[in-house]
Order: C-alpha cells, then structure tokens, then sequence
C-alpha cells in the first residue's frame, strides 16, 4: 500500500498487514537471523506457546508483533524496532510505506473493556482511553468494565483500530492493574507487559480453579 493509510482499516486488515511485515521482515535466512535473539527472549521471559494453549494463535500473533513492533534489536537505540526500520527505509529489499509507519506506531496493553457502541476501553497499566468501532454484542449492556484483553491498537487522524484478536485476562485482577499503573512514577518499569504476559500464561494453563489473583498479586 503506496498511497495514504484508509479511514476503513479494520481487525482484519490491519492483522493481514501485521502478518505480512512480519513475514517480509523475518522471512527466509535473513529475517530468521533478525528474529530469532528477540523470540529467543520471549519465551525465555514469558514462557513457549504451545498447541495446547487456549488461544494458541492469537499468542503466536503477539509474539511475532512484539518482536515486531515493540522489541528494539540487540544494541539498537530505544524505539528502533525491526517495524520502525521499514518504515523508515532501512530494512534492504523493502521500501518504507505510510502502512508500514502505521503499523511500527501501533501499541499493545491490557485494556478494561467498557460496553457499546463504539467500545470504550481503558489501558489498565498506562492510563491511556480510547474509543474503538468493534461491534461485541457479546459484552452484553453495562455501565461497568465486562472484559480485560490484551490488544494491539492503530492509531489514524481521531480514531483508533484493534489490530488482532483479543486476548482475555481475568477481570479480577483490574485492581491490580491499577495498583501497578499508580506505581509508574515511582517505578516506570512496572507498566513493562512481560510479568502480565507470563503469569496469564500460567493462569490459562492452571487446571486447579485457583482465584486468578493468586498468580498476579506479586507483580
């Protein structure tokens, strides 16, 4: 895509975008080369998907983004992601896009869920608000928070898109989420998504029905 980026995006053409950058990026010999120190890091720090994990395919999907969009290669400066070198024309064999500068810019947190139409939905660690056109009639009615998910976001000129499917955290731990958010002056790398990342992992995977703040109330 050569021209401006649409108003029009949507899930389902922002995650075909997102899987082809990561394929131009960290295809064939080379792209596995680039890949392969920042997934190496991610299942060292956050645990190896499986087949078996619920949701398989949409962790696979966060795995490459992050390595993607938001992991800065070893001795890169900070925001210099393999994403953002595309977009500025430094990845040999790609030519930068306003696509490409879209998708290097898109943000991925844990987000309280509010209801309607458009859905409201509130960063939990970060503080940031933003309105979305998703239809989830699923959600039902309510004048309350009825989900956590982990999402990736776009954003265009006074909008924002989801870019994948949701990933679904416990409701439960919201106050947590909100004690680590206050904490971020003090601490700014408590707002870092890897602990939440490992430990909804293990949360998914646990067959003993254990209240799910059990496994986040040390983060």
């Amino acid at each position: 895509m050569s021209g401006p980026v649409p108003e029009d995006m949507g899930r389902a053409r922002l995650s075909a975008a997102l899987d082809e950058l990561g394929e131009r990026v960290f295809g064939g010999r080379d792209g596995a080369r680039r890949a392969a120190p920042l997934l190496e890091r991610w299942d060292r720090e956050i645990g190896v998907h499986t087949s078996l994990d619920s949701g398989h395919e949409a962790l696979s999907a966060a795995r490459v983004d992050w390595a993607l969009c938001d992991a800065e290669p070893p001795g890169a400066a900070p925001g210099d992601t393999w994403a953002w070198r595309a977009a500025t024309g430094r990845v040999p064999g790609l030519e930068p896009t306003p696509l490409y500068r879209l998708l290097a810019t898109t943000q991925a947190g844990i987000f309280e869920v509010w209801p309607g139409a458009p859905l409201l939905l509130r960063d939990r660690l970060r503080g940031l608000c933003v309105r979305v056109d998703e239809p989830a009639p699923w959600l039902g009615e309510s004048r309350r928070a009825a989900a956590l998910w982990e999402l990736r976001l776009a954003f265009g000129t006074g909008m924002a898109w989801v870019c994948r499917t949701p990933i679904e955290y416990p409701l439960a731990i919201a106050p947590l989420l909100q004690r680590a958010h206050e904490g971020h002056w003090r601490a700014p790398q408590r707002t870092d998504l890897t602990q939440w990342r490992r430990q909804r992992l293990r949360w998914a995977r646990d067959r003993r029905g254990e209240d799910p703040r059990s496994f986040f109330s040390g983060l």
